[in-house]
């Protein structure tokens, strides 16, 4: 998660807990605020610029003399079109060179192509070795043969076999052929695709006994906003039974990390795309480095790209290894048919739950009979307003017995305007007389937030959203809606207005005016709204119009409350039941507390003094 999220969610819990007491920012918070949005708003999409890297050494310098006539001076693409992707393999080392989904657009209209394929690359799933020689070996430079047609067109129920070979021409007088084969096994209905790879001959030939596979060049971005979109790429790991993850935060900074064990997979994704490599079963042994970059992006921030390499262990008797390459949509359901449904982020592990299992089930079922995401999260948010039903009548209870007490607590104040500590313990005790809970309104709101963090989570990276319109100026409900795109950018709002932000930041405005009563709370009715407001500006238009729908209700629930409750509420009334209500632990801590203030005050002990350590026992009266 990016900092500019982190600082969003830190506010709203802080204003939240300061409901009930006097709250400003500090200086602090504020630089931090500005800080972390300068460096993260970024509306356009961008595209690092390549670090500088010394002169590659030529193939032919490099390689041994036995390689030199396979070096590819030319390539032959072979392309397999599937009902929902379209592979394309180059010759030049055997590898993946492109990868298209046809039923995903780019922001600008295009299919989505996942694989990097600037000038000069020629793909991922890079083969390395070193040989007997103590050489590195990289297959990307050589040619290997692809026998069969270019182009291979496969029905949602067909598959299809591609190999890549790669003959190697002997060294020794034995004559003894070798070759490496990578086969690739395409089927038209999903985005898994067979992969293995196979030698013959080679024993004695692989110094240290393994191989590298690698996938180099990260993965394309496909959103408006690349540094938002980059903010939520990452590499990922499984070894040991333990899930492991590089996030490059740094701009202009590279990182690598190395595991080594049982490897279950290894794989790379950015927003709501990514690319898995699965073994068959989990490889013992194996080792892999994940690596990561964070490119300078002008003055935006940074887009980070990653790398990963596997070493495979390489057995004379077993000379096949048998993987599952995944290369698709971050969907749910077929990132879970493979195993690797970690890469999707659901938010931090303690919430994770409240995502994968409850939200976007739920966002499903509701969808499978409503086609608007929109009404689904504005059903959805209903469906919590009842739920939190049975807490935010305390809060509105709350709220109406702070209005009825209202003037009894200004004439304390005007009474004990210049002793503070008399009139704060004055007015503990009418708290008490009348049954209030100051912070009993905060309980509601505190509880969701767990929910709204999961829903942000899910809202942010589920693909089911992913371009999802509702209605009027809201495109898609996954990214911010901004009404007003300006040509400069301001501090802790950026460059653009959100129009769902601006409405909810109203609605929390009115729902303030009617909850709080208290003067001395009298600021947090202007400033909680508009520190919220500039908060949910980054935030994607469903979360607003989850919380909008939410205050709504919650304005909605209270002004039936108030109207039509059957139950009259006077302070003759509050002070009778607060009488018959036995104390609870808190209220006895608080009492106890204040009558230790009050003797303290007064200038006695609250207990035995004790003397030289020890505590004095009263004679006994003589009888």
């Amino acid at each position: 998660m990016d900092k500019r999220t982190i600082l969003a969610f830190v506010l709203i819990g802080v204003v939240i807990v300061g409901w009930s007491m006097f709250f400003a920012p500090t200086p602090e918070e504020q630089t931090a605020s500005r800080r972390d949005t300068a460096a993260n708003t970024a509306p356009a999409p961008a595209t690092p610029a390549a670090p500088t890297a010394p002169a590659a050494i030529p193939p032919a310098q490099r390689l041994p003399e036995q390689y030199a006539p396979l070096i590819a001076t030319s390539s032959k693409l072979v392309t397999v079109e599937t009902p929902t992707y379209t592979a394309v393999l180059n010759t030049r080392g055997g590898l993946l060179a492109r990868f298209t989904l046809k039923n995903y657009k780019t922001w600008y209209g295009a299919p989505v192509q996942l694989i990097a394929d600037s000038s000069g690359f020629p793909g991922v799933l890079g083969l390395d070795f070193t040989d007997a020689a103590g050489k590195e070996i990289t297959t990307g430079d050589l040619q290997f043969t692809i026998d069969g047609p270019e182009k291979i067109t496969l029905g949602a129920n067909d598959s299809a076999v591609v190999t890549a070979r790669l003959a190697i021409p002997s060294s020794d007088s034995t004559g003894t052929a070798r070759t490496i084969e990578k086969r690739f096994v395409f089927h038209g209905s999903n985005y898994g695709i067979g992969f293995s790879v196979a030698m013959t001959g080679m024993e004695g030939q692989i110094a240290g006994g393994n191989y590298t596979l690698r996938w180099t060049g990260g993965m394309k971005y496909q959103e408006h906003n690349s540094v938002d979109e980059s903010s939520r790429a990452k590499a990922h790991a499984k070894v040991n039974d333990e899930l492991h993850n590089l996030d490059q935060t740094e701009t202009g900074k590279g990182s690598s990390t190395d595991y080594s064990g049982s490897v279950e997979w290894v794989g790379t994704h950015v927003k709501y795309f990514g690319s898995a490599l699965i073994p068959a079963t989990p490889i013992s042994g194996a080792n892999v480095r994940l690596t990561g970059f964070a490119f300078p992006v002008d003055s935006n921030g940074h887009v980070e790209t990653y790398a990963w390499a596997l070493r495979v262990p390489f057995k004379a008797n077993a000379p096949s290894q048998q993987f599952t390459l995944f290369v698709g949509p971050l969907q749910y359901d077929a990132l879970k048919q493979y195993g690797v449904s970690d890469m999707l982020d659901f938010g931090w592990a303690p919430i994770r739950p409240i995502g994968e299992y409850l939200l976007l089930p739920m966002f499903r079922f509701l969808h499978s009979f409503i086609p608007n995401y929109g009404f689904v999260i504005i059903i959805f948010s209903i469906l919590i307003r009842l739920a939190l039903w049975p807490l935010s009548v305390p809060q509105i209870r709350s709220a109406r017995k702070m209005q009825l007490l209202k003037p009894v607590m200004d004439d304390l104040r005007q009474k004990y305007k210049g002793d503070p500590q008399r009139q704060q313990m004055e007015t503990m005790n009418l708290y008490r007389e009348y049954g209030i809970n100051p912070m009993g309104g905060c309980l509601p709101m505190l509880l969701q937030l767990p929910i709204l963090y999961a829903l942000y989570a899910t809202l942010s990276n589920a693909i089911d959203l992913r371009q999802a319109g509702f209605m009027l100026w809201i495109h898609d409900l996954s990214i911010p809606d901004a009404i007003l795109h300006l040509p400069f950018s301001l501090p802790l709002l950026g460059n653009a207005i959100s129009g769902m932000a601006l409405i909810m930041g109203v609605s929390m405005f009115f729902q303030n005016k009617m909850l709080i009563t208290d003067p001395q709370q009298k600021m947090m009715i202007y400033l909680m709204p508009v520190l919220l407001t500039l908060t949910f500006n980054f935030l994607p238009s469903g979360l607003n119009l989850y919380y909008l729908t939410f205050n709504v209700l919650a304005i909605g629930q209270q002004v039936w409350m108030t109207k039509y409750s059957k139950t009259s509420m006077t302070l003759e009334t509050l002070r009778r039941e607060a009488s018959q209500k036995k104390k609870g632990w808190l209220a006895q801590k608080m009492e106890e507390a204040q009558r230790m203030a009050e003797m303290q005050r007064n200038g006695q002990s609250a207990g035995p003094r004790k003397v030289d350590g020890r505590t004095p026992v009263e004679p006994k009266k003589k009888k």
